[in-house]
Order: C-alpha cells, then structure tokens, then sequence
C-alpha cells in the first residue's frame, strides 16, 4: 500500500540487510497482520502500511537497539516535510507515536490506529519463536489473532 518511490527511498537508507529478520518480510506480515486486524478495529490502514514498512526502518543492527523507534519517528516526519508521505498531520501524528513507542511494551494507548500497528508487530514475534504475550497485545482482535 506503499509507493515505489517511498519504499526505495526506506531500503535504500535501511542499515541492514532487506532480509533480515526486521527487514522487508517482517514488514510485508506486520502489514498483512495490521490490515486483518483493522477490519475489527477500524484503524486507518495508512497509517499501519507505513508504521509496516517504517517502525523498524532505522535500526542499526538486530539485536537491543534502543532509540531506534525514535530515529523512525524522526525519518517519517523528515519524509512528511520532504513532501513524500502524503498523509494528515494527525496520520503523521499517530505515525510518529507508533513508531517511537512500539518497542516499549509499558506504554498503553486508546488510539485504536496506534493500537493496532502494536499488535501487528507484536503478534509477529512469533517469527523468533515467541508466542505474543497477551498482556503486551493493545486490541481484543489482537488478543484473539489466533482464532480469527
């Protein structure tokens, strides 16, 4: 749901390799994973293709990674004043809060849109083998995601 020109400018500045396991294909499911789950909770589907493809977009290697939700935040408002996200300032808004705070698994929201990028990226862990804590998952869908 991106545009060709937004997703080589995001691989062309990704650090790591575009196969990595918070490359290209995490970001293809956190996508896939956002968009089912909006059907339910009505989240903006902009908003979760482009926290899909830019939430993990600035890490600098695959491990611990601290501040890298943040220098997403920073690189998705840097795309929206160079005139490449075409988006609402409150899309760039939520954009940028889902971005910076989708590590920090304290940190709670009542934006339904926020709530579901969370999610889509949580309940991808299983990637690493890691069964997604319910208690961490923001949306009654994606506490139910395996049934749905």
């Amino acid at each position: 749901m991106i545009s060709t020109n937004l997703f080589k400018k995001i691989t062309s500045n990704f650090k790591l390799s575009l196969y990595s396991i918070h490359g290209f294909p995490h970001w293809n499911r956190v996508e896939a994973i956002g968009h089912r789950l909006a059907i339910s909770t009505k989240a903006d589907k902009v908003v979760v293709s482009l926290f899909s493809y830019l939430h993990d977009s600035k890490r600098q290697n695959e491990d611990e990674d601290p501040g890298h939700g943040e220098r997403a935040a920073a690189y998705c408002e840097e795309l929206y004043k160079q005139g490449v996200l075409n988006i609402s300032t409150r899309q760039l808004s939520q954009l940028m809060h889902a971005c910076k705070f989708h590590s920090d698994s304290k940190i709670k929201t009542n934006d339904m849109t926020i709530a579901t990028c969370w999610d889509a990226d949580r309940l991808d862990l299983v990637r690493l083998g890691i069964t997604p804590d319910p208690r961490f998952l923001q949306t009654g869908e994606g506490k139910q995601y395996n049934t749905i």
